[in-house]
């Protein structure tokens, strides 16, 4: 870095499409971030056509290497995730090194370790070195600045868990259908746990005959769920939504009973932080960030993955405890509150911006600059 940073230049997907990076930013324009600091977005990926992605790629790089030429001492900030993201993105560090300027990589896939050991031992330097060469890598929960250093000992780590916003009292205690729901949010594949869930589910059908299940997202493991649910003849007991736009998402969230992510690997889910801000009692498994973020008895309850006798024994013990199921949402609300809120995700990443000698401005960041005050 030759001089102190004054800007932003943000770099991530496509805000009109999906997943969870897309509302993480969302999240921080909503607050009052791209407010508080003068940020620059670039897209470097839309989802489509392999054609649609390489074009969107290019567009990005170029629009990259642009701004780095043009804004004022900016820092890039990176989010990726793995895979092909990674590899997108490690064009862009590259540019940043090449403009002598510093970036920081905000690491969202839950699957970057099985991503990492799929690569060959060249493309294994590659990553380490994009990682130990980053001014800061920030990573979603301490479980996974752990990961993350294993894989790149050198790299500089700090932790900027995810945030959602508080949906109002009023909003949030309407569940608008009578008949009992469970809800799963996320992309529909094989490590999200999809077919557990329909096999638990199939298993407490009898026991709770006006039970639903929603399967909200899409996915590699779609059609694979579809089948399994026909072969377990739950008929129209089951919904496939595909994915929902913000206020069909909302309206999931204020009709479930239960919140269900059977997941192998996470790493922050904003399903699950989006949940618990709604006060529905959660189920989830002790994987990747999720123990930071549910306690089991106390805010949700925690199961190993893949055990489908665990998930059914869970979602029976819901069904038949309403006062559990209050308790439980009430705390899971609570604690985004207190520690998953996006004020707090937006000032401590003020904080971290501040580190690299950017000031945020004008109101909002007056506001922001009282609250941290004092602070690390």
């Amino acid at each position: 870095m030759d001089r102190p940073c004054r800007t932003v230049l943000m770099v991530g997907t496509d805000l009109a499409g999906m997943g969870g990076i897309r509302t993480v930013v969302e999240g921080y324009i909503q607050a009052g971030l791209f407010d508080a600091v003068d940020i620059t977005y670039v897209t470097t990926h839309r989802p489509g056509s392999h054609w649609t992605k390489l074009v969107a790629a290019v567009t990005g790089w170029v629009g990259v290497a642009v701004r780095l030429a043009t804004l004022d001492a900016p820092l890039v900030h990176v989010h990726l995730s793995s895979r092909a993201s990674f590899w997108r993105k490690s064009v862009v560090c590259r540019l940043a090194r090449l403009a002598r300027r510093p970036y920081l990589l905000h690491v969202h896939g839950s699957e970057f370790a099985e991503f990492y050991e799929e690569c060959s031992p060249r493309q294994r330097r590659v990553v380490t070195r994009v990682l130990a060469r980053a001014a800061l890598v920030l990573a979603l929960s301490e479980a996974w600045r752990a990961t993350l250093q294993d894989i790149s000992p050198q790299a500089r780590f700090d932790v900027l868990m995810n945030a959602v916003p508080l949906p109002a009292p009023d909003e949030a205690g309407r569940r608008g259908k009578p008949q009992p729901t469970l809800l799963f949010l996320g992309e529909i594949a094989r490590h999200k746990g999809v077919l557990e869930l329909a096999r638990a589910f199939s298993q407490v059908t009898r026991e709770f005959p006006g039970l639903r299940l929603v399967y909200g997202g899409t996915g590699s493991a779609l059609q694979e769920v579809r089948d399994l649910t026909a072969k377990l003849e739950l008929g129209d007991r089951v919904e496939f939504t595909g994915w929902l736009e913000a206020q069909r998402k909302r309206a999931q969230y204020s009709q479930a009973t239960i919140f269900v992510l059977p997941s192998y690997v996470e790493g922050m889910p904003m399903a699950l932080l989006e949940a618990m801000s709604w006060g529905l009692p959660t189920i989830a498994t002790a994987v990747g960030g999720v123990p930071e973020m549910i306690t089991h008895e106390v805010n949700g309850l925690l199961i190993p993955p893949g055990d489908t006798a665990a998930l059914a024994a869970a979602i029976g013990r819901l069904m038949d405890d309403p006062q559990l199921r209050q308790r439980l949402g009430e705390a899971a609300r609570a604690t985004v509150a207190e520690r998953f809120s996006l004020d707090i995700a937006v000032r401590r990443l003020l904080q971290i911006y501040r580190g690299f000698g950017i000031e945020p401005h004008g109101a909002q960041g007056e506001v922001c600059l009282d609250a941290t005050a004092g602070r690390k």
